[in-house]
């Protein structure tokens, strides 16, 4: 079986069992970016509630550019590693003051590689980010690449050792219609918060495992 056909298979099987969240509507894009920092390695209703605290405590990126460290890490707390976030938050809200005046519109205007390139100059946003971004708040019709979906394509032989954000991005999106990104992105993530777990995952309850090369060749699931 090819890698396409291969994949869109594991798709259409996905999307049958778990439903998407397009989680994003309800905040401004810069909390929506902010959204974006805290889920990262984070279980996601922890996030949902430092999301929910951040947007109820400033309003807009000057009131965060101001604000103390301190008072930024006291709001974030419940997403974890707010010491290290809270500075990166207000970084990038200096860093939109100072080059955009504190508005994200400049941005969001430019065609989808030149807010990408503009994005990822601001120290705290990277090629990941920039994209799960613009997919959230401009609809780009992007399959962003975060952990989950990296771990997920390399067991099941998707991802080689060499690929990075970027060539397993162009790889999932040259067999993924664009249409289908969004959709395939969070049912991905989801299967991987679920099932395809970094530890312990749950192999016995996997709808998919007849396609996992790790299962097949009985390699050790955690040392991935």
């Amino acid at each position: 079986m090819n890698m396409g056909t291969k994949l869109q298979k594991i798709v259409e099987i996905l999307s049958k069992k778990y439903e998407i969240n397009e989680w994003w509507g309800r905040y401004t894009p810069f909390e929506t970016l902010v959204s974006i920092i805290l889920s990262q390695r984070t279980y996601w209703k922890n996030v949902k509630t430092a999301t929910e605290r951040f947007a109820e405590r400033f309003n807009g990126v000057g009131d965060v550019a101001k604000a103390s460290v301190k008072e930024i890490e006291e709001v974030i707390r419940p997403a974890g590693l707010y010491k290290v976030r809270a500075r990166r938050i207000k970084n990038i809200a200096r860093d939109l003051i100072e080059k955009y005046d504190g508005k994200l519109d400049e941005i969001l205007n430019l065609p989808y590689d030149e807010a990408k390139k503009k994005l990822i100059t601001i120290k705290g946003i990277g090629p990941k980010t920039a994209d799960v971004f613009l997919m959230a708040t401009k609809g780009e019709q992007v399959l962003p690449v975060d952990v989950h979906i990296f771990r997920i394509m390399k067991r099941l032989r998707i991802a080689c050792e060499r690929d990075d954000y970027e060539s397993l991005r162009a790889k999932l999106e040259s067999e993924i219609p664009p249409v289908q990104r969004t959709k395939t992105h969070l049912i991905l993530i989801e299967f991987g918060r679920r099932i395809c777990r970094a530890r312990n995952p749950k192999c016995e309850e996997c709808p998919i495992k007849r396609y996992c090369e790790v299962r097949k060749n009985d390699l050790a699931m955690p040392n991935i």
